[in-house]
């Protein structure tokens, strides 16, 4: 199973933010996460986009993803300008969890209904497999529609950055098995991972897709050293999560410290397949 870290917070300032995820890098870890609101929902959050741009600057290797970017607070052809320019900024290690959304005071405060957000997720990621072939495209939908734009970037990545999706609903497994190379979840314990991959199975001889390719993620709360999980609690939660069908997870560390990595990188990595 691979490992990365998921940011929950902007931490102690922007040097301690990217020092974090510098040290992952070096520690072998395999990518940083970070999540997306508008609203303080949970707490402070930073514009993930804004923020990955700023870590791609701070890194060379280690791949950054949203878990997840909410599409339907973005409009597709400014997402998918963004988008590629980060893909570009950080030679191809952006990786783009999207998901429909669910906290309807967000959508509320962007003029929009909870109500129309699978819809509006299925337009936005038909619009950026069209926007980023970096030709000239168009698209008429029920809440979206261009003609002929071609985006100021063209994608690094042939096609445009990789997608994860995230839910659990059938509509976003069926997202899943269309758009993207995997699903992403959050805070999922076995037995929905499970779930996951057997509604993924079930749907793909439908749709025509092999869902034994498809990368499965979620993210694990850690409280690391003093603050009482053990190695062994880590390293066996992990490995339930690998069989049952994940194969990365990120951790959120509390406290998210370079002491709190570094146990990790010392007694919890080398014990994971």
């Amino acid at each position: 199973m691979r490992l990365g870290l998921f940011l929950s917070s902007p931490g102690d300032g922007p040097e301690a933010y990217a020092g974090i995820v510098r040290a992952a890098e070096e520690s072998g870890l395999d990518s940083v996460w970070v999540p997306d609101h508008v609203l303080k929902v949970f707490g402070p959050v930073l514009d993930p986009l804004t923020a990955l741009a700023f870590l791609a600057g701070s890194t060379s290797r280690i791949e950054l993803g949203t878990g997840v970017l909410v599409l339907p607070y973005r409009h597709p052809v400014p997402l998918a300008n963004a988008a590629s320019t980060l893909d570009v900024l950080s030679s191809g290690r952006f990786v783009l969890g999207a998901g429909a959304g669910w906290n309807a005071g967000e959508f509320e405060a962007l003029g929009m209904s909870v109500r129309e957000r699978g819809r509006r997720t299925d337009e936005i990621l038909e619009s950026l497999q069209r926007l980023w072939t970096g030709e000239r495209s168009s698209f008429s939908g029920q809440y979206y529609s261009f003609r002929d734009a071609e985006i100021g970037t063209r994608p690094h990545t042939p096609g445009g950055p990789p997608i994860l999706i995230g839910g659990k609903s059938e509509a976003a497994l069926r997202r899943t098995l269309r758009f993207s190379r995997g699903w992403m979840g959050f805070r999922d314990d076995p037995a929905s991972i499970h779930e996951v991959r057997k509604g993924l199975d079930l749907l793909g001889e439908e749709m025509g897709r092999d869902p034994g390719k498809l990368e499965i993620g979620t993210t694990l709360d850690v409280k690391a050293i003093t603050s009482g999980d053990s190695a062994e609690r880590v390293v066996e939660s992990l490995g339930q999560l690998e069989k049952a069908g994940a194969s990365f997870c990120a951790l959120s560390l509390s406290p998210m410290t370079q002491e709190a990595l570094a146990w990790v990188v010392e007694e919890v990595a080398p014990r994971v397949s």
